[in-house]
């Protein structure tokens, strides 16, 4: 259903989460969209339980809102053996941001419930630094070119030391240990919800590359790395970048720093926030399979050389094995199955819920 209002103009609509841990990029994340201005719209396939209460947490307080991502199951099909989800692309991320943008679409002729969305994954963090909020940068950025169907970040790779616990949380100390690569990658983008009806992954099917603005000045931060503490990090050497220093933080404003870092504070002194801080996971344990399973699935070629078939790229063939300390959750619903019909046969979903069973 369309929203008559969204709560900031800027919504930023983030790609379904699996097997969730990384807390830790979400509290970036979040942090520095709502200090410029943006309103995170984040949709849930599965999720560690105390990851998940820190979330609610902050939906609760404003910042974020949570809505679910099933995957697709069937009360009754032809076959035992069918499953559906081996033929999605990335897990559907493509629905989920079209249906993020239809939630915030056009309500009638006259008005929109958002001015700007962004379509972008949850370790992409866009830091302004040529202007105070995302509202002034993507209204300057149209300025440039007025008829330009969307506005298009490219991203850099970037790792960064994280905290284990949230009591030691601490922007500051992420900023210091950010480094980055050179090379500029496939960037994601930000649009004015009337102009489009759908999206994909990194930008629309049905726009012209050169209508897209490419913005000169800031990169996407893209915090696909990271590193724990006390670990060996084995997950690196499976994909070496070099990094060094970053110049994006350079640009960072001291005043932005320091409001980050004591809006952190605030929440992080919170009763109910303090409650959920101890029963946060302090190592990573899916990050590393994930990484493998989609590495081999999206940059080896040695399956498609075998079999000559290429498989939709997507972690379904991964092994998740659950752990017993850190439960999931995950979104379900009650589903149903129409009757048997040719060439179609319905499946579809109501009520949807969250839930322990696996």
């Amino acid at each position: 259903m369309a929203r008559y209002k969204a709560p900031r103009s800027v919504i930023i609509c983030i790609s379904p989460q699996f097997v969730a841990e990384q807390w830790q990029i979400f509290m970036m994340q979040v942090h520095v969209a709502y200090r410029f201005g943006g309103h995170i719209h984040i949709y849930l396939t599965s999720i560690i339980e105390s990851y998940f209460k820190l979330m609610k947490e902050y939906e609760r307080l404003g910042y974020i809102t949570i809505d679910y991502w099933l995957r697709i199951k069937f009360t009754q099909s032809d076959t035992p053996y069918f499953e559906p989800n081996i033929n999605t692309e990335l897990r559907n991320q493509a629905g989920a941001q079209t249906d993020c943008l239809l939630q915030y679409k056009l309500i009638h002729s006259l008005k929109e419930a958002a001015k700007y969305i962004a379509f972008f994954d949850l370790d992409d963090i866009l830091f302004p630094t040529e202007h105070r909020t995302y509202l002034e940068e993507f209204r300057a950025e149209w300025k440039l070119q007025p008829n330009a169907s969307s506005i298009y970040y490219l991203r850099k790779e970037h790792e960064f030391v994280k905290a284990e616990r949230l009591s030691e949380f601490s922007f500051h100390e992420i900023v210091k240990s950010l480094k980055s690569s050179d090379t500029l990658k496939r960037g994601k983008v930000v649009i004015k919800p009337h102009r489009h009806n759908s999206t994909w992954i990194h930008a629309s099917q049905h726009e012209t590359p050169e209508n897209r603005h490419t913005v000169e000045h800031t990169s996407i931060i893209h915090v696909q790395r990271p590193l724990q503490k006390n670990s060996e990090n084995n997950m690196t050497r499976l994909w070496k970048i070099d990094f060094v220093e970053s110049e994006e933080k350079r640009k960072f404003r001291p005043v932005d720093l320091k409001a980050i870092e004591k809006n952190i504070w605030r929440i992080r002194n919170l009763t109910k926030i303090k409650e959920i801080a101890q029963t946060l996971p302090s190592e990573d344990f899916y990050l590393p399979i994930v990484f493998q399973c989609y590495y081999d699935a999206l940059y080896l070629e040695s399956d498609v050389k075998k079999t000559g078939v290429k498989n939709c790229p997507n972690a379904e063939l991964c092994e998740m094995p659950q752990r017993e300390e850190f439960k999931c959750l995950h979104s379900d619903a009650e589903y149903s199955s129409g009757p048997h019909m040719e060439p179609f046969t319905f499946h579809f979903s109501n009520n949807s819920f969250w839930s322990q069973d696996i």
